[in-house]
């Protein structure tokens, strides 16, 4: 009897491939919060970006762009010191740190060329 029951609670691991697993909401608001600790500086620099646009012309957008890939490189870099134990939150809770860094630069990459296109448009 003993050895049925853990036989098939072994069988229900198995096919529980993600021990942890989490609605797709709470996995959206775990990354909004991982994005807000540089949410500000990131869209300050995507502001800055945006009124260099629209002051300058569409003639800066090459060296914006380049300036953009270079910041969020030193944020990743900067945040992946600061918040090394924080990760491990987020691993034990399903989101990797490649994931979370795929999610946030993509998010974030998208709301700068939405910026700059709507910038070149009316202006």
């Amino acid at each position: 009897m003993v050895e049925r029951y853990r036989m098939k609670r072994e069988r229900q691991i198995a096919n529980n491939k993600e021990p942890h697993s989490h609605s797709s909401m709470r996995k959206f608001r775990l990354i909004l919060t991982f994005y807000s600790s540089f949410a500000f500086i990131s869209s300050m620099i995507t502001i800055v970006c945006g009124w260099v646009t629209y002051t300058n012309g569409i003639g800066t957008y090459n060296l914006l762009f380049w300036f953009k890939i270079f910041t969020i490189g030193v944020i990743v870099y900067f945040i992946n010191g600061y918040k090394s134990n924080e990760f491990y939150y987020y691993r034990n809770v399903g989101l990797t740190k490649r994931f979370l860094w795929v999610a946030t630069i993509s998010f974030d990459f998208t709301l700068f060329l939405i910026t700059e296109a709507l910038t070149i448009y009316f202006r």
